[in-house]
């Protein structure tokens, strides 16, 4: 039998609990994983690895159009790079634009994505709603395409967004799992649409995170429209995120930090720490703290940063200022 969970799209087996697509019954139409997931909020202490390449790989051999999500915390070289390797036709989809409010426009995105990523795609702007996802099924309408593909960076809110689709055409019974954990989605998952045409939902792409605490990595989610935290640094003055992260700037500097409202970011004076990581920026810089957030440096210097280690850093000219302001 191949049937699959209509949650993550895994293959379900009633025979070992340990291996994913677990089902007391192979009746089930959920496997344990998601059923835990879905009703209880429960995570399971199973490790799923994904394969980047591999899935991108089987995306690029057959038909179809993509739907590639990033969210706006996390649009930096190593997954815009994840975009640019899918070599079908395909839109960036760029989800939680609610988290910054009002505060930036997305014609200043598109010439931030333009200018240094080269993005030459159409770009979509999203957030949690139904508006959003109707300005999907308009795109798919309006395709002369029959398959099309959502793929994107594990958390960036494809399938949230799906299920909104799901709600407004099918059944709502059948909703794809998801969860505050990465990659629910463990397999592609088959969604047939009243027009014909199919999409396919596939495991979220995964990155470095700094820490694999789950504590740590609930607080790190965005829920809310985030305040951002703005802190002038003096020497022997260090800005610590969860008492994890500690940032120290070797000239004064202003820095601001773009995270989770849920996490506890703050100064802190004279701390005995270990080796640093020295980073030079120039004006206008966000550095990416992959899974947290960013901190957002508008004049140049040098700082420390504490407790992290380089692969989960990533340094790029921020979009929050520059002179693709006003560029149409």
């Amino acid at each position: 039998m191949n049937k699959k969970c209509l949650g993550c799209g895994v293959k379900l087996q009633s025979e070992n609990e340990l291996i994913k697509g677990y089902v007391k019954d192979i009746k089930m139409d959920y496997c344990m994983r998601c059923f835990r997931l879905k009703h209880y909020h429960e995570k399971s202490d199973m490790e799923f690895l994904v394969d980047n390449q591999k899935i991108i790989d089987s995306v690029n051999n057959i038909e179809g159009f993509v739907f590639f999500f990033i969210d706006i915390l996390n649009l930096y070289s190593e997954t815009i790079n994840l975009f640019k390797k899918i070599k079908r036709p395909k839109i960036l989809v760029i989800s939680k634009i609610d988290t910054f409010g009002k505060e930036i426009s997305f014609n200043v995105i598109k010439n931030w994505l333009n200018k240094y990523f080269k993005i030459t795609e159409e770009i979509i702007f999203i957030q949690n709603s139904f508006t959003s996802s109707n300005k999907i099924l308009n795109v798919i309408e309006n395709k002369n395409e029959y398959e099309f593909y959502f793929l994107g960076i594990t958390n960036a809110g494809k399938s949230t967004l799906l299920n909104r689709l799901i709600e407004n055409l099918e059944n709502k019974k059948n909703l794809i799992t998801v969860s505050e954990m990465p990659n629910t989605t463990l397999d592609f998952i088959k969604i047939f649409l009243p027009n014909g045409k199919t999409i396919y939902d596939s495991v979220g792409l995964t990155y470095n995170y700094c820490f694999d605490d789950y504590d740590f990595m609930q607080k790190t989610l965005i829920k809310k429209p985030i305040n951002p935290k703005t802190f002038l640094l003096k020497p022997f003055t260090y800005l610590t995120i969860e008492n994890k992260i500690y940032i120290e700037t070797v000239n004064l500097n202003s820095i601001t930090f773009y995270g989770s409202n849920n996490l506890l970011v703050k100064k802190e004076y004279n701390k005995e720490l270990g080796e640093p990581l020295l980073i030079n920026v120039k004006d206008k810089t966000n550095v990416y703290l992959k899974g947290v957030g960013f901190l957002y440096l508008k004049t140049a210097g040098k700082i420390k940063i504490y407790g992290i280690s380089k692969e989960n850093v990533v340094v790029e000219t921020s979009f929050l200022g520059g002179d693709f302001y006003g560029q149409n």
